[in-house]
């Protein structure tokens, strides 16, 4: 095991604040549907608060939703009071093919081989959902005990642009044995859709706090040095404000077709559901692009000195921004609009 102060202690402090604990077991069945009104201001807000800790929660979010959708009753309560202890959630799926997680079975056994790589809260999560292929191929889902596994955790790969504090580490998982009640759903519940590629909008939700904080942050630094009577500032701040507001009007798109997909009679259209989402996605993006360009040109070189916020936040929102497949989910917009022949809708 690593020992403790090799871990960041700045992500160690982090806890769940009362009432984004509440969120993440608001309903019934112990956390909201991904997308909610609630569920994407609350990731907001912690994303303002702090990039690295907002991708922690986000897969906190993830991770709990995965249990309450394909778990069983009984992985259900067991969730719910995880949760109300405060253990956080998370989801580690990210691996090298050399080294891609696999389940043995081996003698009524279960053993899992390979390593998790990118495992965000490594080390603070202490419920991991990890993915691990069968024989066949079949992607299970498991949800993992920290406490007991001895797993070995290293950091010494993390050294990255931004994001830092989110601790992203390499889990070696060779040897580890799993029950059959540690398995969450079936084959393919992980990927399956809509809500695979429509939990994009967890981390965009957390990308578009962090562009509220770089305005709110470039906005009083300005003010502050009495430079908000330029002109050329004046428009910089506009043309910041527009795109963040642009970023939040998407995210409540997509919220509201979560929330459209929840209330539709079977068959619900999940097509609608994927295409608003990855369009929020692709304007979270290049909203958050024109605001780093925008609060760079403003608060200069000065500005770009700790103990101002702003090489950190920049830093935090570029490497956050970089999350998996941003292509391919413009190119599901483009398909979708040429089936539509040009139609917005």
């Amino acid at each position: 095991m690593l020992a403790e102060r090799e871990i960041s202690p700045h992500v160690r402090r982090y806890e769940l604040e009362p009432a984004l604990a509440a969120l993440a077991h608001a309903d019934a069945r112990g956390v909201p549907l991904a997308g909610r009104a609630a569920e994407i201001a609350a990731l907001r807000r912690v994303g303002a608060r702090n990039a690295s800790l907002g991708r922690i929660f986000e897969g906190h979010l993830n991770g709990a939703q995965l249990v309450a959708r394909c778990g069983s009753p009984e992985q259900r309560t067991v969730a719910e009071r995880d949760i109300a202890a405060g253990r956080l959630f998370g989801v580690w799926n990210t691996q090298d093919d050399a080294h891609a997680v696999r389940l043995e079975p081996a003698g009524g056994v279960l053993r899992l081989r390979g390593a998790k790589t990118w495992a965000s809260g490594a080390g603070t999560v202490a419920r991991p959902l990890v993915t691990a292929a069968w024989p066949d191929g079949g992607v299970q889902m498991i949800v993992l005990r920290m406490e007991a596994l001895g797993a070995r955790i290293d950091p010494s790969g993390w050294r990255p642009l931004g994001m830092h504090d989110s601790d992203s580490f390499r889990v070696d998982l060779d040897g580890v044995t799993v029950e059959r009640s540690d398995l969450i759903g079936g084959p393919g519940d992980y990927e399956r859709q809509p809500w695979f590629f429509a939990g994009a909008l967890r981390f965009a939700a957390v990308q578009t706090g962090i562009v509220e904080r770089i305005v709110a942050e470039t906005a009083a630094y300005l003010r502050a040095r009495g430079r908000d009577a330029d002109p050329f500032q004046t428009a910089r701040v506009a043309q910041m404000t527009i795109a963040a507001r642009t970023a939040v009007l998407w995210l409540e798109a997509g919220a509201a077709a979560w929330q459209a997909y929840d209330a539709e009679p079977l068959p619900p259209n999940a097509a609608a559901v994927l295409d608003t989402v990855d369009m929020a996605r692709s304007v979270v993006e290049r909203c958050a692009l024109d605001v780093i360009e925008l609060a760079v040109r403003s608060v200069g070189a000065r500005g770009l000195v700790e103990p101002e916020p702003f090489a950190a936040l920049v830093r935090d929102l570029q490497m956050y921004l970089r999350q998996p497949a941003p292509d391919a989910a413009l190119a599901r917009v483009g398909r979708a609009a040429l089936e539509r022949g040009g139609a917005t809708a």
